[in-house]
């Protein structure tokens, strides 16, 4: 039995959905997470899908934890966990205390999020929770798994795990299920893809349109949205009131095999990622890339040679970048 754990039912979803359905018949796959979204039907893909009720809103919802710990009581010295995020990390090590490790257990890092941004409150709980982390994660983790060299070396330092790490980055693309762009559109549509969280840049886009307001070159677009089990994200009052006084379309969620394509240039001025898969969609799909240069953007733009980064989030840059673009494509 392979049992993979999400703090969240997006996650097991998001990537992983295919590569379940590709192991499936060779292995049964357990989804273990909170099931908020039925609309994601994860028991389409895994074996057997356990609702881990999981307060997500909560900094730490303790007692879930203690629902995580009676799940992983009963797993076998044969199975395997597969651990997805840092959070879902820490809170299966908070959940494994006092029980004799049987499993063989992996976590997947796919960036370092809250705990490593750069907020006080952030760099409190880092702070308290090193001794922790340093005292569990080697007796309880045999291997992580990191989609960017830095994301490994700064966790590594941290944590000061001495098991097996691995860099893979990302999860790869189903491109048979990707719809191509073949011409860019007279008037460029410019496109935020994202949960609506502060860390992902989301204010910083819209700095950027209202630096645009009266360029009828472009036309601006919101894709994704919002995070209520998440401190960082935007309230429904904030985005009501954005939409209000700002020119932009807000989309909702995309289907972004099949609706990417129509725009032509990507934003992001996320300030962490492990490797951005929209960025590695989009790039793929044909889209112009502006980036915020951080580990996890800045390998895909020069390797698909699909946009630029700026450095620092910087908004003037971005506005300059933005304007090359419509001056380079040609129709």
């Amino acid at each position: 039995m392979i049992y993979y754990i999400a703090h969240w039912d997006w996650i097991l979803k998001n990537s992983r959905f295919d590569i379940v359905k590709d192991l499936k018949d060779e292995f049964k796959i357990t989804g273990i997470t909170p099931v908020e979204n039925k609309h994601f039907f994860l028991e389409e893909s895994y074996s057997e899908v356990i609702n881990w009720n999981y307060k997500r809103e909560k900094v730490l919802d303790i007692k879930g934890v203690i629902n995580l710990r009676k799940i992983i009581k009963n797993c076998k010295t044969e199975d395997l966990i597969h651990l997805f995020t840092l959070k879902s990390l820490i809170i299966f090590l908070l959940s494994s205390i006092f029980i004799d490790k049987k499993t063989s257990v992996m976590a997947s890092i796919t960036g370092l999020g809250f705990l490593f941004a750069n907020t006080n409150f952030a760099l409190l709980l880092k702070t308290i929770l090193r001794p922790f982390i340093r005292y569990k994660i080697n007796k309880n983790i045999d291997v992580l798994i990191f989609q960017n060299k830095s994301n490994l070396n700064e966790f590594v330092s941290y944590s000061q795990f001495s098991n097996k790490t691995l860099l893979l980055e990302g999860s790869g693309l189903n491109t048979e299920a990707l719809k191509t762009k073949d011409s860019f559109n007279q008037k460029l549509k410019v496109i935020f893809v994202s949960r609506l969280l502060k860390e992902k840049g989301f204010y910083e886009f819209i700095e950027i349109i209202n630096k645009k307001a009266n360029d009828d070159r472009f036309e601006f677009y919101i894709a994704g949205s919002i995070d209520e089990g998440n401190k960082s994200s935007i309230s429904v009052v904030e985005l009501e009131n954005i939409l209000k006084k700002t020119n932009v379309t807000y989309l909702g969620e995309i289907k972004t095999d099949s609706e990417l394509y129509k725009y032509d240039i990507l934003i992001s001025p996320s300030y962490h990622e492990g490797f951005s898969r929209i960025i590695l969609e989009a790039g793929y799909v044909g889209l112009l890339c502006l980036a915020n240069n951080i580990p996890g953007t800045k390998n895909i733009i020069e390797v698909l040679q699909c946009g630029t980064v700026v450095d620092n989030n910087n908004i003037e840059q971005f506005v300059k970048e933005l304007d090359n673009c419509e001056e380079n494509i040609s129709r």
